[in-house]
């Protein structure tokens, strides 16, 4: 076609994959220095990045006790971070950042990991129940701010109310 603009267009960009907690994690680098608390041959890993900023004070409860109960019972269960990432399909390096509770796992994987551990999902979850005298102190405390809330809005509406009675009264 005489007059036809040819179009030119740029290669198709190929999305880069996820990463997953099989993949090798490019923010932790292994510390030389360092064996993890005597396991032979399991470098300990230093987080760096995201990871590494973020204070151990700021690690979400939930997930220091999904770490320490890992911790625990593969310690009680006598393997190693490595042994246990082996058995989970996982690198060692996840197991560090679940432990450190720093890695945030899909329901998948913890399944996987519970059934490494020997343990149900919800081992991984604390169990927080306030008695039942703290329940209903609590419920008490929050009526009495409902109630306080109302006041003040009531008594504003009596103010309201009693301005437009003056206006009218005018």
């Amino acid at each position: 076609m005489a007059g036809a603009v040819p179009v030119i267009s740029s290669p198709p960009t190929i999305p880069k994959p996820a990463v997953r907690l099989s993949d090798p994690d490019p923010e932790l680098e292994p510390d030389e220095d360092a064996l993890n608390e005597g396991e032979e041959n399991e470098a300990k890993r230093t987080p760096r990045g995201r990871a590494a900023q973020t204070p151990r004070t700021e690690i979400h409860p939930t997930m220091r006790h999904l770490g320490e109960v890992v911790r625990k019972t593969r310690k009680g269960l006598g393997l190693t971070q490595l042994q246990l990432a082996q058995r989970c399909g996982f690198n060692s390096a996840a197991i560090f950042m679940v432990e450190a509770g720093r890695a945030n796992m899909t329901l998948k994987s913890l399944m996987t990991l519970s059934a490494a551990l020997e343990l149900e999902v919800g081992d991984f979850f604390p169990r927080v129940a306030m008695n039942t005298s703290a329940k209903l102190m609590e419920v008490a405390d929050t009526i009495g701010m409902v109630k306080a809330r109302f006041t003040t809005q009531l008594q504003m509406l009596d103010r309201i109310a009693a301005e437009l009675r003056d206006e009218a009264a005018q």
